[in-house]
């Protein structure tokens, strides 16, 4: 399993019994998680908690705040980048911590490719708040970043704003339908990130479902990726596609490589347990 561990505005601190509790720079934060399995430890950490999420249906729920007027409105700190924490709906603060790992990976192939080709192409699909594109623009990119929640690019372009950033192409739309248009208009990128959800809600279009939806897309995908100096990321994170039958599928692409990274992302807490949180698969040329 590969987890960051460069992060010092970040710590797990402990899991168990379906839940995580998460150090945000000044923020404790007790929230669900679904592969937090075995026991919590201490009940003195977990009575930390500044922010505490309750589910109620369909996993939206409600934050409960130990100080009633301390809501996550907060900047946390990654490197050299800032990103703005919010709380929703569904549990989530607008960042996944895990991701720097896959940041690091980023960073290291937009060098690499940047010593081959004046500025390579990096396109980032179902881009949420833009972690990754904001990297990848730091590192020398240039980015197209594609989301279908115009919520979620307002989140991106204020993350982009805090850290002065103003080169990203920003487009809201359904993933599937960009790269379609990308063939039409024989685009290619160097560099390729996609971090598809179980299920999306598409306006004006058929819905995202990632077991029927995700092969065709690569399949797409592979059309608008350079054949040399080239990278792919893909996150998944539905427990009905596990990592055996995601290889399954890669295999049966056509044109995908035979040679590719796949294995689990994840977190550590301070105490060495381990949070398994999804599959991820990654390659690059040399």
């Amino acid at each position: 399993m590969l987890y960051p561990t460069a992060w010092k505005s970040y710590e797990l601190i402990d899991i168990g019994e379906g839940r995580k509790l998460e150090r945000f720079g000044e923020l404790v934060v007790d929230r669900p998680e679904p592969a937090a399995t075995g026991k919590k430890g201490s009940a003195n950490l977990w009575d930390e908690a500044t922010h505490r999420f309750t589910e109620q249906k369909g996993q939206k729920g409600n934050w409960n705040r130990a100080i009633p007027d301390f809501q996550i409105d907060y900047q946390i700190q990654q490197k050299n980048l800032r990103f703005q924490l919010k709380e929703t709906a569904f549990k989530h603060l607008g960042i996944f911590p895990e991701q720097a790992e896959n940041w690091e990976f980023i960073a290291e192939q937009c060098q690499r490719i940047s010593t081959i080709t004046k500025q390579p192409r990096m396109l980032n699909l179902f881009a949420y708040t833009g972690g990754a594109s904001l990297v990848a623009d730091q590192f020398g990119a240039k980015v197209t970043h594609v989301d279908s929640s115009k919520t979620a690019v307002s989140w991106a372009r204020e993350n982009a704003d805090i850290n002065g950033i103003d080169s990203i192409r920003w487009i809201v739309e359904d993933a599937r339908k960009y790269v379609e248009r990308c063939i039409k208009r024989g685009e290619a990128y160097h560099g390729i990130i996609l971090d598809p959800p179980i299920f999306g809600m598409v306006p004006k279009g058929k819905n995202w479902k990632l077991n029927d939806d995700l092969e065709p897309l690569l399949s797409n995908i592979l059309k608008i990726l350079e054949k040399d100096h080239r990278f792919l990321i893909l996150n998944t994170y539905s427990p009905q596609l596990p990592l055996s039958d995601l290889k399954q599928l890669l295999r049966g692409i056509r044109n995908w490589p035979k040679n590719f990274e796949a294995t689990t992302l994840g977190l550590k807490t301070t105490t060495g347990k381990e949070l398994e949180l999804g599959n991820l698969v990654r390659f690059s040329s040399n």
